[in-house]
C-alpha cells in the first residue's frame, strides 16, 4: 500500500481467475442486477482502519422499496466481541471485564483474523440506495505484467454521503472492528470483486456462508490432539462440549455399528420400554471414563483424553479408532460371558440362555447405568496405565480427513485394532472382568445370599459407584493374567 504523488493510494495486488469454459454457456442477464461476472478478481492486503474508510457495507431491509442490499443489520455486540478478540484472543477478550483478574492474564493470545474480507469494487455509475458512484471518487484498477495496482482516491475528498469504493459482501463484523485505530500493524487479506452486481454478491454471500458443509466443533479437536487437553479450553467451557459431543458420537455407533453388542439396545429418545440404558447415561459414562482430564485430586486421567504419562499429548487415535475400541470391549465382553458360560454368576441365570441373560437382563449389572459406568471406568483406568508397557501408541490410522466417520471407517479400524500386540492383553482383560459377578439386588439368588445382598444394597447406597468401581479392581487384581493382576494391584494402591 502505496501512496501516489496525485493524492492517490495505490495498492498492489495480484490477478487471479477463477472461470470455466462451461460457466459460459449459463444464462446471463445483460443489465443489472446479474449481468455476466467478470472471469477474474483481486487479492491483496490492506490496513484494516484504512480498509473500512474505504468501504460501505448496504443493509437488506424489506420494508423499503430499495431493497437491493444483501447485509443484516450488523450485531454491534458481535463487533465489539471481535474487537476483544483481536486485542486479547482467545478465551481473554472473551471474559467479562470482572473476570480479568491477574490470574488470568496469561489467557491473553494474539487475535488474528487471517480469513479474507470480500468485497467489490464499484464501478462509475453504480447504484446504491439512491447514489450514484462518481468517475472520481471510485477505484482505479491497472492490471500491468506480472501485477495490478488498485488506486483510491484520497480520504478527504469524500463526504459522508459519497458512495465509498468498496462494498463488503462478506466480513462486515470483521472489519467493523476496526473503526478505531489500534496501535500497531494490522492488515486484513482482501479479495475482491470487480463490478459485480448485487444478485452475484447474494449468490456469493449465500455460498460463502450457507452453502458449505460446516465442520462440527468436536471434530475439529480430533484433528489436532494436542488441543483435547488445554487449560485453557477447560475454563471456557468448550473442553465439556467437545467431550460430550464426541461422547455422544461413541454411544450413536455403539447402537448402530452391525458389529456391536448394543445395537438397538440403547434407550436413544429415553422412552420407556425401548432400553434398559439411556443414551444419557452413556454419553455420561464414556464423558467421565474415556474422556477424562486428570484435573482435581480425583481427576479421572481419559484414555481419549488425557496427556500420556510424560508427554504433553493425548493418544492421537481417531475418532473412529475410539469407537472401534469401545465397540470392541463390549463385544468381547458379551464373547466372554459365553465362554465362561460355567462362572456361578452367569449360570444363576437359568433361562434357555444363561449366556445371554447374564450379559442384557434387567437384573445384571452390565445392563444397568451403574454397571456401564463402573464397567467403562475400570477398562478405562487399565488401559490408560498400560499405554506405554502395553505399546497402545502404535496403533496408527492412515485416516487423516476425520470430518466424518463412517461405518466403513469404523470396520476398518476394527479390522486394524484385532492385529495389535496389546489386542490380546485387551481380550484377557475382559475374560478377568466377566469373572467379577456382575448380578444386581434384583438378580437371580441375590436375595438367598445374606453376604451377597448385603453388598448389593451398599452398591445402591451412597458412594455406591465408587465401592463397585474398587470391587471391580480389587477382583482383576486376582486375574491369572499378570498383565493385568499388575496393572490393577497398582491402581487399588493408587487408590484411583
Amino acid at each position: 500500500m502505496n501512496p501516489k504523488n496525485n493524492n492517490l493510494l495505490s495498492i498492489n495486488a495480484l490477478k487471479f481467475t477463477q472461470w470455466l469454459d462451461l460457466w459460459d454457456g449459463f444464462e446471463y442477464s445483460t443489465t443489472p442486477p446479474d449481468r455476466k461476472p467478470k472471469p477474474s478478481m483481486f487479492v491483496f492486503s490492506m490496513n484494516a482502519s484504512t480498509l473500512r474508510s474505504y468501504s460501505d457495507v448496504y443493509k437488506r431491509e424489506r420494508s423499503s422499496d430499495d431493497v437491493e442490499g444483501i447485509q443484516r443489520k450488523r450485531d454491534e455486540k458481535r463487533t465489539k466481541r471481535i474487537q476483544e478478540f483481536v486485542q486479547y484472543g482467545y478465551p481473554y477478550g472473551d471474559l467479562k471485564e470482572n473476570q480479568r483478574t491477574l490470574d488470568k492474564v496469561t489467557l491473553r493470545k494474539p487475535g488474528w483474523l487471517p480469513t479474507a474480507i470480500v468485497v467489490n469494487i464499484l464501478e462509475p455509475g453504480d447504484q446504491r440506495k439512491g447514489k450514484q458512484a462518481s468517475q472520481n471518487l471510485t477505484a482505479q484498477v491497472v492490471e500491468g505484467s506480472g501485477h495490478c495496482e488498485i488506486l483510491l482516491p484520497d480520504l478527504s475528498r469524500f463526504s459522508h454521503d459519497d458512495v465509498r469504493p468498496f462494498e463488503v459482501i462478506d466480513g462486515q463484523h470483521r472489519l467493523w472492528a476496526f473503526e478505531e485505530e489500534m496501535d500497531g500493524q494490522y492488515e486484513l487479506p482482501v479479495v475482491a470483486f470487480h463490478g459485480l452486481d448485487i444478485a452475484w454478491q447474494a449468490y456469493l454471500f449465500w455460498s460463502i456462508n450457507v452453502s458449505p458443509k460446516r465442520i462440527n466443533p468436536s471434530h475439529a479437536f480430533d484433528l489436532y490432539p494436542l488441543l483435547r487437553n488445554q487449560t485453557w479450553l477447560e475454563q471456557t467451557g468448550d473442553l465439556t462440549v467437545y467431550r460430550e459431543a464426541r461422547a455422544q458420537e461413541i454411544t450413536e455407533w455403539l447402537y448402530k455399528h452391525p458389529d456391536s453388542a448394543w445395537k438397538n439396545r440403547i434407550n436413544m429418545l429415553g422412552e420407556s420400554g425401548a432400553g434398559r440404558v439411556s443414551q444419557a447415561a452413556f454419553v455420561r459414562s464414556l464423558t467421565a471414563a474415556f474422556f477424562g482430564t486428570g484435573r482435581g485430586k480425583a481427576g479421572r486421567h481419559g484414555l481419549f483424553q488425557a496427556a500420556i504419562p510424560g508427554q504433553d499429548e493425548p493418544l492421537s487415535w481417531t475418532r473412529s479408532q475410539q469407537v472401534a475400541l469401545v465397540l470392541e470391549f463390549w463385544r468381547l465382553m458379551q464373547i466372554a460371558i459365553g465362554d465362561l458360560s460355567n462362572e456361578e454368576w452367569v449360570a444363576a441365570f437359568s433361562g434357555s440362555e444363561p449366556a445371554r441373560d447374564a450379559f442384557d437382563d434387567r437384573s445384571s449389572m452390565l445392563n444397568q447405568d451403574m454397571g456401564v459406568r463402573a464397567a467403562h471406568a475400570v477398562v478405562n483406568d487399565v488401559l490408560y496405565r498400560s499405554i506405554e508397557n502395553w505399546s497402545l501408541s502404535e496403533w496408527m490410522s492412515e485416516e487423516f480427513d476425520e470430518t466424518d466417520t463412517t461405518e466403513e471407517d469404523v470396520s476398518r479400524s476394527l479390522v486394524t485394532l484385532r492385529n495389535q500386540k496389546f489386542y490380546s492383553k485387551f481380550r484377557d482383560l475382559t475374560t478377568e472382568l466377566v469373572r467379577f459377578d456382575w448380578r444386581s439386588l434384583d438378580g437371580p439368588g441375590v436375595r438367598e445370599n445374606r453376604d451377597l445382598e448385603l453388598v448389593r444394597r451398599a452398591y445402591r447406597g451412597s458412594g455406591g459407584y465408587t465401592l463397585l468401581t474398587n470391587d471391580i479392581m480389587q477382583k482383576l487384581a486376582e486375574a491369572k493374567s499378570q498383565a493385568i493382576a499388575g496393572v490393577a494391584s497398582e491402581i487399588s494402591a493408587d487408590g484411583k
